[in-house]
């Protein structure tokens, strides 16, 4: 019987390897405003590798809640989880008593120190202007959310835009609110208003559903629905921000129900995760609801697919047998394009391409088997299968498997062709499962290797890591740093480029050999 939580988006016999899984969490009581928060987080790639491979150094106490997020998360990728030990942490009395979502999603990122929360962290300045001398004040300090007042009835219908836009609209105090001004020496007319100075990668907005009723001497929640914009974009200055979160609440102030919609960073795909469950759902959900209370938007981040990217992308993937060269193949184009074997299994004996959308692939089997007449004859084959030529090279390697030969082989290949190729390069590290059992991240592991930091460096240390049989393949991520590679239509070798080279290669042979037997003449 399938575990009800787990959310499974094909199943496990099924050939596809970029299956995406999803887990649930056990609610204690009402710990429903907790489980929304915690999966927020753990579906923000960032958040979650700065949690996940921090070290922990000596006894810190159970207690620990940056120690009980990374048990936590490392649990909830494979299996549905209890969170017992944050409430632990967080000094959560008692578990039946419902709590407010947003306070703990702040409580939560306070703890954690900037090392884990930075993605969320932006920096704003209140800004008070005298408007008898026009001189300014500014204070700024680090905001993790931005609150936003509902100015309609139950009745009506809310414009997050608008209430966006009206947050940082200039404003004038009433009289008895005007500021002391020290250039005027007297309290005068004041006007105030807030800007963003540093702008977070992860943009938080709450929305002030929760006001106090001094008729009833109580809180009252405005349930007044509204559309949550897929976008955000306010005004020039602003970076395009993408919706990939939402936290609901169903209920009043004392009692209720929270859930989280979350698009997937892996498929694009939106899943409802509600406690124990998981299962699919969609954006139309998020339409003409009264139920949005945090709005999460992730900065410059449109879901990308092959027929979207904005240039042709020509990907060539080069690598030694069994690094996973197919099977990144088929993470970028979506789908089950390559035929994909055990790690100890050779599949692709010849080279072939696939295309979908604007994205072709060349799969390749091991090159550097082969003499150096085949060698040629091949990459001459590689290049027609993406004519003109490809505009990607990926360098496709097992984290566990990098060693000296592995960088014989990778200067072997630039000799062979041109240095300059490289800027059209970038490393895959597939096995990334790897970094967790050394407990090290990326930048750790290359750092610690003289000769890999030399091959990364001169692919200008662009690096990407992907953890196939986990399914958490970072899809868009990968996408989104290609389509920054290719900015415009070039080729990083083209048929006759590579036909110079093979002939340069010639005559620097020729020329030695003729070199030598003129020595041998001589002598």
């Amino acid at each position: 019987m399938k575990n009800p939580g787990t959310l499974t988006a094909e199943k496990r016999d099924s050939p596809n390897r970029n299956e995406v899984q999803y887990n649930g969490l056990k609610n204690q009581g009402a710990t429903c405003y907790l489980n929304a928060v915690l999966q927020c987080l753990f579906m923000t790639p960032k958040f979650r590798e700065a949690v996940v491979s921090h070290k922990v150094l000596g006894d810190c106490g159970q207690e620990n809640l940056l120690l009980q997020l990374k048990k936590l998360f490392e649990q909830l990728s494979d299996k549905a989880a209890s969170t017992e030990g944050i409430t632990k942490s967080l000094g959560v009395r008692n578990v039946f008593e419902q709590q407010d979502a947003v306070e703990y999603y702040r409580k939560i990122l306070k703890a954690m120190g900037t090392h884990a929360s930075k993605v969320f962290e932006g920096k704003m300045s209140n800004i008070t202007k005298c408007c008898k001398c026009s001189e300014e004040t500014k204070e700024t300090n680090t905001f993790i959310s931005i609150l936003l007042s509902i100015d309609v009835g139950n009745d009506e219908k809310y414009d997050v835009k608008n209430g966006l836009k009206t947050f940082f609209e200039h404003s004038k105090l009433e009289e008895d609110d005007w500021m002391y001004c020290d250039k005027c020496d007297q309290k005068t007319e004041t006007e105030t208003w807030s800007a963003i100075d540093e702008y977070p990668t992860v943009l938080t907005l709450h929305l002030k559903r929760f006001d106090f009723d001094y008729m009833q001497m109580s809180y009252k929640k405005n349930e007044c629905c509204l559309d949550v914009p897929p976008s955000l974009h306010n005004g020039d200055k602003w970076p395009k921000y993408d919706l990939y979160a939402v936290i609901n609440h169903k209920g009043g102030y004392t009692g209720g129900h929270y859930d989280a919609i979350i698009r997937s960073y892996e498929n694009g795909k939106w899943y409802c995760f509600d406690d124990y469950t998981v299962r699919k759902t969609s954006e139309a959900s998020l339409k003409n609801s009264h139920l949005p209370y945090m709005l999460m938007y992730r900065k410059g981040t449109a879901v990308l697919s092959p027929d979207s990217v904005l240039h042709p992308m020509r990907i060539l993937l080069i690598g030694p047998s069994r690094a996973g060269k197919s099977a990144v193949g088929n993470i970028i184009l979506g789908g089950n394009y390559f035929t994909c074997g055990s790690e100890s299994e050779t599949v692709t004996k010849k080279s072939m391409a696939k295309t979908v959308g604007k994205i072709t692939v060349v799969d390749t089997p091991n090159l550097f088997s082969l003499d150096e007449q085949s060698w040629s004859h091949e990459m001459e084959k590689c290049i027609e299968l993406c004519d003109p030529g490809p505009n990607v090279i990926l360098w496709v390697t097992p984290i566990c498997k990098f060693s000296e030969q592995q960088q014989g082989l990778f200067h072997a290949f630039r000799k062979r062709l041109y240095s300059g190729m490289t800027k059209h390069m970038m490393i895959i590290f597939t096995n990334g499962r790897e970094l967790k059992k050394l407990g090290q991240t990326i930048d750790t592991f290359i750092s610690k290797r003289s000769k890999l930091c030399k091959v990364v460096g001169s692919c200008q240390k662009r690096y990407h890591v992907i953890d196939i049989p986990n399914g958490h393949n970072y899809t868009l991520e990968l996408l989104e740093n290609l389509s920054k590679m290719v900015t415009s239509e070039f080729t990083a070798i083209s048929k006759r480029q590579f036909k110079h080279c093979v002939r340069r290669k010639h005559l620097k042979k020729k020329t030695k050999i003729l070199k030598t037997l003129k020595m041998l003449k001589s002598d």
